[in-house]
């Protein structure tokens, strides 16, 4: 039996691969994708079947599932644009980038019925909460929150989960939806929406990739220090996808996905402790936020705990981006 990642070479995909075949000495991964970066998934390549494929192909996808005999799937396939306001979806983008996020999943969702999969794990989202009125505002919100998605990422995320509860409840189709949060990590500014051709690259690109460009010595700006955030880190992210994918009889189908909540400022400091000659500077101006998740059920059912601080995770992530760029990697303190 074999699990597949669709968009298994992006971001969050790549660091689950990784995660289950040095963490969990899992074998017969596949990573589906329709432009695979193997750069991402290097030192781990000729432990997984990297597959060319379109999510929008049924039966590339069918094919792909007998062919690997497929046990279980986790949907990351996506187009990141359209998530903040900075990076809308352009007009003349809409219906493909609708097509490939909702016509997509729905791909997964039936082939993965129809090739009898015993479990199926996908992305939802925070921001199917769209953004905080207030930046400011502190208030945790849990799963039983009624979502209020103010942009097309967010309303397609959220319309996974009723997709989702619908091939549960009619077709017996076990699945599970994990709601990320900022996610940090390597690749976390380059995703599916750029190679895609949908998106371009943010001019302003979020506070979540900062520490990409300051480990290669950019010049950056980070928000106001007196912001809170929910933090995670991918590597941490992985082993919530792992336990998804793994735990018996979960009382609940969706999940708040985060590690801890982090003041901006404490970014910021940590940046200049691990990268001493970073320079950066801190804006005036509040950014646009989502809101804070509790986190309770990942935790209480499936048995999820962070191994990565605000810290540990800033060193991984930054020694990873040096590592790749052939810069010396830093020693913790």
């Amino acid at each position: 039996m074999s699990t597949m990642i669709t968009g298994g070479t992006g971001f969050l995909g790549s660091y689950l691969a990784r995660h289950m075949i040095r963490e969990k000495g899992e074998s017969g991964i596949i990573l589906y994708d329709m432009y695979p970066n193997l750069s991402r998934v290097e030192e781990i390549q000729d432990q997984v079947h990297v597959v060319q494929g379109d999510v929008l192909e049924t039966h590339e996808l069918l094919a792909t599932m007998k062919k690997y005999n497929v046990d279980k799937v986790v949907h990351l396939a996506y187009i990141m644009g359209g998530a903040s306001r900075t990076s809308p979806v352009p007009d003349e983008k809409v219906l493909q980038y609708l097509r490939v996020q909702c016509m997509g999943a729905v791909n997964v969702f039936e082939t993965s019925r129809i090739h009898g999969v015993s479990r199926l794990v996908y992305a939802s989202s925070v921001a199917i909460h769209g953004y905080r009125a207030d930046p400011y505002d502190v208030e945790e919100i849990d799963e039983d929150v009624l979502p209020r998605p103010d942009n097309f990422y967010g309303a397609c995320k959220l319309w996974y989960e009723h997709i989702a509860a619908v091939y549960q409840e009619q077709h017996g189709l076990d699945t599970i939806g994990l709601r990320p949060t900022m996610t940090f990590g390597l690749g976390a500014g380059q995703r599916g929406s750029y190679a895609s051709r949908l998106m371009a690259i943010p001019e302003n690109p979020s506070y979540v990739v900062m520490p990409e460009l300051a480990a290669l010595g950019e010049p950056i700006e980070m928000p106001p220090g007196d912001l809170v955030t929910d933090w995670m880190y991918a590597a941490d992210a992985a082993e919530a996808w792992y336990l998804a994918l793994t735990v018996q009889n979960p009382k609940h189908r969706v999940f708040n996905m985060r590690t801890e909540q982090v003041r901006l400022g404490d970014v910021t400091e940590c940046l200049r402790r691990v990268l001493p000659g970073a320079q950066i500077t801190v804006q005036e101006e509040p950014v646009s936020l989502f809101p804070l998740m509790n986190n309770d059920r990942l935790r209480d059912d499936l048995g999820f705990r962070p191994r990565y601080t605000l810290e540990s995770g800033i060193i991984d992530y930054v020694n990873r981006v040096r590592s790749q760029a052939g810069l010396p990697i830093i020693e913790p303190s």
